[in-house]
């Protein structure tokens, strides 16, 4: 059964890599200082706002306070529109009215009609 279903799919190269799918070996110093950036941003984004201000300074305190208020900001719109979402999939039930209800409702018509019908007059 392996060989029928092998007959519809290309085969496929294991262990070959080119330049394009991975990184150089030798990384230049642009790269090396992406990286090294990188690093550094993955470790303090988690900080919470009273640690970033007690070990941060300059442009990472900035940018991390930047990002910190987008991110906060996407939270605050995202609850919104889940709320909003929530509304729309469950409607608020109305009770249905009963018959004496309709009776009281058609009365209250009548005597309007007739409210004005007499103001006409």
């Amino acid at each position: 059964m392996a060989a029928a279903a092998s007959a519809f799919a290309p085969n496929m190269p294991v262990g070959r890599t080119t330049s394009l799918a991975g990184y150089h070996e030798e990384m230049t110093a642009e790269t090396a200082e992406k990286k090294t950036k990188a690093e550094r941003w993955s470790e303090i984004r988690l900080l919470s706002d009273e640690e970033a201000e007690a070990q941060l300074s300059g442009e990472e305190l900035e940018s991390f306070q930047g990002y910190h208020a987008d991110i906060k900001e996407d939270l605050v719109k995202m609850k919104s529109i889940a709320e909003m979402m929530l509304k729309s999939l469950e409607p608020p039930r109305i009770e249905p009215k009963g018959k004496k209800q309709r009776k009281r409702d058609k009365w209250v018509i009548k005597q309007k009609i007739a409210a004005v019908r007499a103001a006409e007059e």
